[in-house]
């Protein structure tokens, strides 16, 4: 009573009359409770944060113990991976058991191990794994289907390929998730992977195609070199880029870039010439006879165009580019000038064609050009 009678002499006024002075301990009473709850909530919340915490520190330790267990030697994972001996205690694992088979596995693929041991752990996997991933699949959260395919991914899990299909036709399959799969198509040499780069319906950047397609199989690589013409326009120019970078060197790729270069489309054309000029290594004359076609028909292309050729001229030589680099030093372009001046330079006569540029050449651009490149190389003569 003193502390309520307090309040009110202080906090209301000792003067003041009418409803609040008939309500003080209501009103105390109101006010003590609410402070009271929000104690008791923030209380809980930590005991909730602390429990989460102790929770959190023994699942580790846990998961520690275990992943010791396990990579001891013995261990039913290890006479398994070593001798093939599959027990019962590895396929009746639980819930947390198994993220922690999972994990090792996946360290296991990590470290590149003989081929007999990947088809083990591929064997595991599938054993353990499979019907969880199936139902993740088909029931789980968007960030757990993703990571579940990824883990298929890793251990290469064909045997659940058809169900991979049956998401591909569902419309809520998201464009992430679609790549991944296409990318576990190309990985396992899958048979629908060419007929899915034929679609026109999906819309990737050239960097996620050529993940797909750097990691087909050779089957698969032939087939969608063979189906070059039915597939979108960023897949050919992938393709194109594809081909140098997996240095494919075999009759078709070359028979498929001569086409390219005698073909119409500026873009593939230029791809085509420096995926030729990376693969075609024992193929030069074929190269030479290529640029000499462009030699005669090139002076209006586009700039890209005359960039890559005027590096290659540098590369294959022939006495007919050197009125096609005298000319290209008068290009608009700087860097193309600067390309037809370095390229001119690496041949026999070089010397002696810069000079004569430098003097007669009838654009002051391309005169200029010549004597930085005269410049330059008796300044290296000087050095060496």
């Amino acid at each position: 009573m003193i502390g309520q009678q307090w309040m009110y002499t202080e906090l209301i006024g000792a003067n003041h009359t009418g409803w609040l002075a008939g309500n003080t301990d209501w009103l105390v009473y109101v006010v003590s409770l609410i402070c009271a709850s929000v104690l008791i909530l923030l209380l809980m919340i930590y005991g909730y944060i602390l429990w989460l915490k102790y929770d959190s520190r023994r699942r580790e330790k846990v998961k520690t113990i275990r992943m010791q267990e396990l990579h001891a030697e013995g261990s039913f994972l290890q006479r398994y991976l070593n001798h093939g001996d599959i027990g019962v205690d590895l396929l009746s694992m639980s819930g947390e058991q198994q993220i922690v088979l999972q994990e090792l596995l996946l360290q296991r693929l990590a470290q590149v191990p003989s081929e007999q041991e990947i088809l083990r752990i591929r064997l595991l996997s599938w054993q353990v794994f499979g019907g969880s991933y199936r139902s993740v699949l088909k029931t789980g959260k968007w960030s757990e289907r993703v990571n579940t395919l990824l883990y298929i991914e890793q251990f290469h899990m064909v045997e659940l390929l058809p169900k991979l299909e049956d998401m591909l036709r569902v419309t809520t399959c998201t464009a992430l998730e679609r790549f991944i799969i296409l990318r576990i198509y190309a990985r396992t040499g899958y048979f629908r992977i060419v007929k899915e780069l034929r679609r026109k319906h999906y819309v990737w950047s050239d960097s996620q195609y050529l993940q797909i397609l750097l990691l087909l199989t050779d089957s698969s690589w032939t087939r969608l070199k063979d189906h070059f013409k039915d597939v979108p326009y960023q897949v050919q120019s992938n393709v194109v880029h594809a081909i140098r970078i997996r240095d494919d060197q075999t009759d078709s790729a070359i028979v498929l870039l001569k086409k390219l270069i005698l073909g119409e489309d500026a873009l593939l054309r230029t791809q085509a010439y420096q995926a030729m000029a990376h693969v075609g290594t024992g193929n030069e004359d074929l190269l030479r006879e290529l640029l000499l076609v462009w030699n005669e028909h090139g002076e209006e292309r586009q700039r890209y165009e005359r960039l890559t050729v005027a590096q290659l001229m540098g590369n294959v030589h022939a006495d007919a580019f050197i009125p096609r680099l005298k000319a290209m030093m008068g290009d608009p372009s700087f860097q193309i000038r600067q390309e037809a001046a370095s390229s001119l330079a690496r041949y026999e006569r070089g010397l002696e064609e810069l000079r004569d540029t430098a003097i007669n050449h009838p654009d002051k651009y391309a005169r200029q050009i010549a004597d930085e490149t005269l410049e330059r190389m008796q300044y290296g003569r000087k050095m060496d």
